[in-house]
């Protein structure tokens, strides 16, 4: 499909520039070329229903649910030992104690492997029975499989990963299997299988199954050698994903062209609303803190009573609200609440009453809002 990203002119070409983003953002299965001289005539002989299964069979930098870390030296191992020994697959695993003696009939042939950025994924033929069947139903109810590799290896605990990463010079595969996603391999690469069909060839099919296999193996780089008529009928023929209807209302919401770039613009967008925000949030507190009657009435405790509230990181007004009146209720700010009212007015007066019998007489003044918040 990626051979239709050639440049055109218009609301069309723009709506499929769109379509092909966003697949490739969900990572939408690969078409996968076989291996070097695998006969799949041959391989599927005598089967009415012949049927593949894609899945992703490995990540750079991904871990298991046993600790164990794979990096991109693994992966390319992997994928250099997946295309010389075409392995097989079976659901689940061969039990510790039966390597040496079981020999489980096989349900999957892999036949091909492509690497997709940081997947590897591989296509196999699943053999007829009931692991076919099996995967069918995985299928029809849209639950996801996953693969897991069966090889001997060895891993170096990695304290900062807290895994094992494993030695890629030290793989020796042997198979890979497929399983219920919660159940084996690693759980991010799980996928609905795609299933497909290929076509079979006899003696009166040659020329047919030769294009067929001409257009099987090209690549997004064969593009530009499909004859034009070719190119827009591809085109014609592409339905728009649902997304685009989005990504066109996003535009027009913008106010933008099919140009212009969309992801920029919105980034844009919700770093000037994440700094509104912000400056909403600090001035609220500078309105808590100057308030005439609720806030700070030494003005020399203002500044260490904004940044104790501004240091709670308030997001939002009603949290800056409730950090100001932990922050007033410290006891700590209280002392020193206190300590400024008492710098200001100076120390307790005196009022000295008339005299008896000689002896006189001292009142206090009740201190007038002491408080720092009075």
């Amino acid at each position: 499909m990626t051979m239709t990203t050639k440049t055109t002119s218009g609301a069309a070409a723009d709506n499929f520039q769109d379509v092909m983003v966003i697949w490739e953002l969900r990572g939408d299965y690969p078409d996968i070329p076989h291996f070097e001289g695998v006969d799949i005539a041959e391989l599927t002989k005598g089967d009415d229903d012949p049927t593949f299964i894609t899945l992703p069979i490995g990540k750079v930098n991904s871990k298991s649910g046993n600790n164990r870390y794979y990096d991109e030296s693994w992966i390319k191992e992997l994928e250099r030992q997946a295309i010389e020994q075409r392995p097989v697959g079976i659901m689940g695993h061969i039990k510790e104690s039966e390597i040496d003696t079981a020999f489980p009939s096989e349900a999957v042939h892999w036949v091909g492997i492509k690497r997709v950025n940081e997947m590897l994924w591989g296509k196999a033929y699943v053999t007829p029975g009931p692991d076919r069947d099996r995967i069918r139903r995985y299928k029809a109810t849209n639950k996801p499989l996953s693969t897991s590799i069966f090889a001997h290896a060895q891993g170096v605990w990695d304290k900062a990963l807290g895994a094992y990463r494993m030695v890629a010079e030290t793989m020796r595969l042997h198979q890979i299997d497929i399983g219920p996603v919660d159940r084996v391999g690693i759980p991010s690469l799980g996928r609905v299988p795609l299933l497909t069909a290929e076509m079979q060839s006899n003696e009166n099919e040659d020329t047919q199954m030769d294009k067929l296999q001409v257009i099987n193996e090209m690549t997004a780089e064969d593009a530009r050698l499909l004859p034009k008529p070719v190119q827009d009928a591809i085109l014609a023929t592409v339905q728009p994903a649902p997304e685009v209807a989005l990504v066109t209302e996003l535009r027009g919401a913008l106010g933008v062209d099919g140009k212009a770039d969309v992801v920029k613009l919105v980034t844009e967008l919700k770093e000037e609303t994440e700094k509104a925000a912000k400056t909403a949030v600090s001035n609220h507190i500078t309105e808590l803190v100057e308030d005439k009657d609720t806030g700070i009435k030494v003005e020399s405790m203002r500044g260490l009573v904004t940044e104790l509230v501004t240091a709670r990181n308030p997001q939002t007004k009603e949290e800056a609200e409730q950090a100001y009146k932990l922050v007033t209720e410290m006891e700590s700010v209280k002392v020193s609440l206190q300590a400024a009212v008492n710098g200001v007015m100076g120390p307790k007066m005196t009022t000295p009453a008339q005299p008896q019998n000689g002896t006189p007489i001292y009142f206090n003044i009740p201190k007038a809002k002491e408080e720092g918040r009075a």
